[in-house]
């Protein structure tokens, strides 16, 4: 059945076998016998196909196993080899059904039929009452029996048991190694064990003494032929995504806390975004009723159209026009009116609002000092938003009331285009300054600066806006800091978790690398179980945006998420996850079968 020719194995500078030679009958029991490290696991491996890294050979049914890739090992192993092992290395979160039909997956045979053998076996093995039950239920014996009926279910040549018994009580190892015996009337059974005790119902015992294989009844020599021939048909094509889908099912506690780690932080990392949209916000609700501090005034008497060029060839600068005092205005509120025998220009930017805001072009607004706007109602604040009609000339505006300014004295503000019209007949009048204004607020502070440098006088709010762009500039890297510290601490959190999760299926991976399962089919089952649990995790995501704009409804809370921030966070989730899993399931996919095996 096998023969092993001039068999040599080294791990490192250790000899473990030394040029060792046996051949193992067609069926039978046999004990492989001998103290730790010895080389009775390493030489089982190489039966098994899952070391090929030794000199000499190792023929089975007459083929040589010695020379072949992993795909053909792992054909070898489904068509002929069964194993049982100490640790029983069965799938918890699945029934005793459900780890036998694990083993015939891959074989020829019908679904109904091997589901029929399954039955049968396990009707044999006393087990029918416990078919549905979880593997974690059962007792040792009954996980070594259900271990058996899996390593005879597709009908192999040869049996490999590796300590079957060592996890075992007195009885239920009789029983166990009752069980092989039995078996092994048809095929070869090779055990290894430290019992000597149950060797007494081996068939041959071997030792191993000095990396030889030695044994009083087997000729070393000979080969022990049988009418056995070697099974390496084409892998049965197995569905990936079902295997996959079930092991997600079994893990779904813990792919449900990987989920929410991811999706919590980076629903996190949102709402800090969303932080920093308020306060974008904020700053830009400021702006808009503050255009005050856009605007700069530049005495302009002795102007010669220097300055005034200076400030249109600017692409920064708009609405620059020259100001003019004017004389006889008056102001009509219901049943009063104010004369102001005249008005002169003043700096808007200078001026702080007790209420509202200054007046902005093209909105027909006005903006009166405290004293001006007592004449007409003494609760000043009541004033905003109602409409007054200034007369100027033979021209008559009507204007809302945007605000009031702490100036000390009578006078008011008018929007440009409104001041730009009280200029249009102006003739005689000499300068008396340039208005301008900044464009952008971000650009109030060099336009200042490109003045200053020019020598030129101007009033305006550089320093008050450098001081409000430094706390903006502040705060936004705050919320930055803040949100990448999230993201990264539930990125962190959920690596842990799934490397943890991925680490305990080493012996998953290991033991369907046994039955037969070949690298390319593992690596899409776990690629599947990855996708899987990106789509589980860009649902929760977006649920949990859901229910946080719900709530912030329902409070009334300032929760500001743009469109395109939820579109990238939940697309952002489900590429998070599977960059993860590729990195946990690195290790997992490339460790080798016997190493897994053993973690």
């Amino acid at each position: 059945m096998i023969e092993i020719k001039k068999l040599t194995k080294k791990y490192d500078d250790s000899l473990i076998l030394d040029d060792t030679s046996l051949n193992f009958p067609s069926e039978g029991l046999v004990c492989l016998l001998g103290p730790s490290g010895s080389g009775k696991s390493t030489l089982l491996n190489m039966v098994a196909g899952f070391d090929s890294d030794y000199s000499g050979d190792i023929t089975v049914c007459g083929t040589s196993i010695s020379n072949m890739n992993a795909d053909e090992l792992c054909n070898y192993r489904r068509d002929n080899i069964g194993f049982i092992f100490q640790n029983y290395h069965l799938l918890s979160g699945y029934t005793v059904f459900e780890n036998i039909l694990l083993s015939c997956a891959l074989n020829t045979s019908s679904e109904a039929e091997n589901r029929e053998n399954a039955k049968e076996l396990l009707d044999k093995l006393g087990l029918s009452q416990k078919i549905d039950e979880k593997i974690e239920n059962l007792s040792g014996g009954q996980k070594q029996r259900v271990a058996i009926a899996r390593a005879i279910i597709s009908n192999p040549h040869i049996i490999l048991a590796d300590e079957p018994t060592g996890a075992l009580d007195r009885n239920n190892s009789n029983e166990i190694m009752a069980l092989l015996k039995e078996i092994s009337k048809d095929r070869l059974v090779i055990v290894i064990t430290h019992d000597q005790k149950i060797c007494s119902l081996a068939d041959e015992v071997v030792h191993i003494e000095n990396g030889k294989l030695i044994t009083s009844n087997i000729d070393t020599r000979t080969d022990i032929t049988s009418n056995h021939t070697l099974s390496l048909k084409k892998a049965v094509k197995v569905s990936a995504f079902k295997r996959g889908l079930k092991n997600f099912k079994v893990h779904i506690t813990r792919y449900i806390a990987i989920s929410l780690a991811i999706s919590i932080g980076i629903l996190a990392f949102m709402l800090s975004l969303s932080s920093g949209n308020s306060i974008d916000k904020a700053i830009s609700d400021f702006q808009d009723n503050n255009t005050a501090y856009n605007n700069g005034y530049i005495k302009g008497e002795d102007d010669d159209g220097t300055v005034f060029d200076i400030l249109n060839a600017d692409e920064r600068i708009g609405n620059v026009y020259y100001q003019y005092k004017i004389k006889d205005v008056s102001l009509r509120l219901g049943d009063k009116t104010e004369a102001l025998l005249e008005k002169y220009p003043m700096a808007k930017a200078t001026e702080h609002m007790s209420y509202g805001a200054m007046p902005k072009t093209g909105e027909n607004e006005i903006a009166l000092s405290p004293s001006l706007a007592k004449k007409f109602e003494n609760d000043i604040s009541n004033m905003l938003g109602k409409e007054l009609t200034l007369n100027y000339g033979d021209k008559e505006y009507t204007l809302t009331i945007s605000g009031i300014y702490n100036a000390g004295y009578d006078d008011f503000f008018v929007s440009s285009d409104i001041e730009q019209a009280f200029y249009e007949n102006v003739e005689g009048e000499k300068r008396y300054s340039i208005n301008y204004d900044v464009k952008d607020f971000e650009d109030i502070v060099s336009v200042s600066q490109m003045l200053a440098d020019k020598k030129i006088d101007s009033k305006n709010s550089a320093k008050e806006v450098e001081t409000l762009q430094s706390t903006f500039n502040n705060l936004s890297r705050l919320f930055s800091i803040v949100s990448i510290l999230i993201l990264a601490i539930g990125l962190f959190i959920s690596t842990v978790l799934l490397i943890k999760l991925q680490n305990s299926r080493y012996r998953e991976i290991g033991l369907l690398s046994a039955l037969g399962y070949n690298k390319a089919t593992v690596r899409k089952i776990i690629v599947s179980e990855n996708v899987l649990l990106a789509v589980m995790s860009v649902i929760f995501q977006a649920a949990l945006i859901g229910c946080t704009h719900l709530v912030g409804m329902v409070f009334n809370l300032a929760i500001i998420i743009t469109p395109v921030q939820i579109l990238l966070s939940i697309l952002s989730t489900g590429v998070v996850v599977i960059v993860i899993s590729i990195i946990a399931s690195y290790n997992l996919i490339r460790t080798e079968p016997a190493v897994a095996l053993r973690k």
